[in-house]
C-alpha cells in the first residue's frame, strides 16, 4: 500500500509522518509504537503480555522495511498498475490479520489495546477501534503523512477481508486442533508396535 503511492493504512499515515521527521524507518516507528502500545494494554489490563504479540511487531517491523526496499515502484508505474498494487496490499493485509488472529498466540498491539480499552471505559469494540483509527489518522496526517484514496479504501475494505480470513483461518486451525491428537495416538501406537514386534 505504501509502495503504491495512492495512500496508506491508517496506522502507516503516522508511522511514515514520524519517520519523516526521525533517523527511524518506518518499520522501525511500527516496532515502537507497538511496544508502546502493548505496554499500555499489559498496564491496563494487569497482566503479562502474550509472545505473539511481540512476534507481531517484530515480523512486521523488519519485513515493512525490507519490503520497501523492493523497487515495486519501477516495474509498476501507471495509475492502473499501481492501483493493482494498492489492492493486493489490502488484500494481503487483511488475510495476514485474518491469519495471525486465528492462532491464539496474542493480539497484535492495535487489537489487544482496542479490547483492553473497550473493556475499561465500557465503550464498544466499534467505538474505541474508530477513535484509535482517528487519531492515528490525524496525527499521522499532522506528522505529513500520505492521505490519500488509499487510506480510505483501507478503512472500509481491510475489515471484510480479515473477517473472512479469520473465519477460513479458524476452521483450519480447528481441524489441525481435533487431528492433532488423534495424530499422536496413531504415531505412539506404531513406535509400541514396533517395540513389540523388535
Amino acid at each position: 500500500m505504501i509502495q503504491s503511492t495512492l495512500g496508506s493504512a491508517t496506522w502507516d499515515v503516522l508511522h511514515i509522518g514520524l519517520a519523516n521527521l526521525t533517523p527511524l524507518t518506518i518499520g522501525m516507528w511500527v516496532q515502537t509504537v507497538g511496544i508502546l502500545m502493548i505496554g499500555i494494554t499489559c498496564y491496563i489490563e494487569k497482566r503479562r503480555p502474550q509472545i505473539g504479540s511481540f512476534v507481531n511487531i517484530l515480523c512486521v517491523g523488519v519485513f515493512l522495511d525490507a519490503w520497501l526496499h523492493l523497487p515495486i515502484q519501477q516495474v509498476f508505474q501507471s495509475t492502473w498498475q499501481l492501483f493493482f498494487v494498492l489492492i493486493a496490499g489490502i488484500v494481503f493485509m487483511g488475510i495476514g490479520a485474518g491469519m495471525y488472529v486465528s492462532t491464539r498466540l496474542g493480539a497484535g498491539p492495535r487489537d489487544g489495546m482496542t479490547l483492553a480499552l473497550a473493556n475499561k471505559s465500557g465503550w464498544s469494540i466499534r467505538l474505541v477501534r474508530t477513535i484509535m483509527e482517528g487519531t492515528a489518522l490525524l496525527l499521522g496526517w499532522l506528522l505529513g503523512g500520505p492521505v490519500a484514496i488509499g487510506t480510505f479504501a483501507s478503512v472500509f475494505l481491510i475489515g471484510p477481508v480479515m473477517q473472512a480470513s479469520l473465519g477460513f483461518w479458524r476452521k483450519q486451525v480447528s481441524k489441525w486442533e481435533t487431528t492433532a491428537p488423534v495424530q499422536q495416538q496413531r504415531t505412539k501406537r506404531r513406535a509400541y508396535a514396533s517395540s513389540t514386534s523388535a
